[in-house]
């Protein structure tokens, strides 16, 4: 189905968790009404879970790939190095007002990547002003209630079957920008922590996936050794790819994000193939080193 000679050259695969091993998208609703729920805006509520639906589904100006400057209420499409195009919430390009931003560091506070339906949720809470306290309590309901009736979402043995059956690469980790408590929570929901060499919750991506291929890098991988999957292209592919890394984008949604990846997925039926067929690719490769090997030993004695 892949067809790439690069797969049985991995050794290392990262993998996000939200997004990425489950593919769930019902809370949003739940979300965004709990966040206007005891506001001013509270009567605002249905048209605020219909502009979190069109950006979802790809029928607004702000779309996934953008960010949101919260300072200005624009949104921000970045290519390459610097931001070069803009428009307001109406879908009017800023042209010319872009110039002001191509030198704005996409690492500032007052800005929020579009890259995955918790996103929209904040760009919400940051469109009507909300507290910070209000966006928090609200994330948190919602991940408490996603784990249990009659809200908890639905995951895929079969996925982890085939993440658990892959012992052809030597390390398998798992990096979520969750924090500790609810990435447990989750882990155990799906029943999936032992699947994973390593676990890092609160990883803070991008930086901390930054942070962490230079780590593996200093313990002798290669760059093209590692393959990063997610969902959130900001937070877990730039960083790989900037690195010389292996990129792999799973979602179900468009993206305006410019760049091109290694792979693009979009269900979690190709994410287990991907994984089978990484399984059978690195072992074809494996043993033909192995013969290759003591081909080239052999040939040696008989001289």
């Amino acid at each position: 189905m892949f067809n790439e000679d690069w797969l049985s050259a991995v050794k290392v695969i990262i993998f996000d968790m939200d997004g990425t091993l489950y593919q769930e998208d019902t809370y949003l609703e739940r979300f965004i009404r709990y966040l206007l729920k005891g506001t001013e805006h509270e009567r605002d509520t249905e048209a605020a879970i219909r502009l979190g639906r069109a950006i979802l589904t790809g029928e607004h100006p702000f779309q996934f790939g953008h960010f949101y400057h919260t300072r200005d209420d624009v949104a921000l499409l970045r290519h390459e190095d610097s931001f070069n195009q803009g428009f307001t919430w109406d879908g009017l390009a800023l042209d010319e007002r872009t110039r002001t931003y191509r030198s704005l560091s996409s690492e500032a506070a007052h800005l929020i990547h579009i890259g995955d339906p918790w996103g929209i949720a904040a760009v919400v809470s940051h469109k009507y002003k909300l507290p910070a306290g209000k966006l928090q309590s609200a994330f948190k309901r919602v991940r408490r209630e996603m784990v249990v009736a009659p809200y908890h979402f639905e995951f895929r043995s079969d996925l982890f079957q085939a993440i658990e059956d892959l012992d052809a690469v030597e390390k398998k980790i798992l990096m979520t920008n969750t924090y500790l408590e609810s990435g447990i929570e989750f882990l155990n929901y799906m029943q999936i922590h032992h699947l994973f060499d390593e676990v890092y919750c609160g990883a803070e991506k991008p930086l901390g996936l930054r942070s962490y291929f230079s780590t593996l890098l200093e313990q002798g991988y290669q760059a093209h050794e590692i393959l990063s999957i997610g969902d959130n292209t900001w937070n877990d592919l730039h960083p790989v790819k900037r690195m010389g890394g292996r990129t792999c984008f799973i979602s179900p949604y468009s993206s305006s994000d410019p760049e091109k990846w290694d792979l693009r997925l979009t269900t979690l039926d190709e994410l287990k193939q991907l994984m089978r067929e990484m399984q059978e690719s690195i072992t074809r490769r494996t043993l033909s080193d192995g013969e290759n090997r003591a081909q080239k030993y052999k040939q040696e004695i008989q001289r």
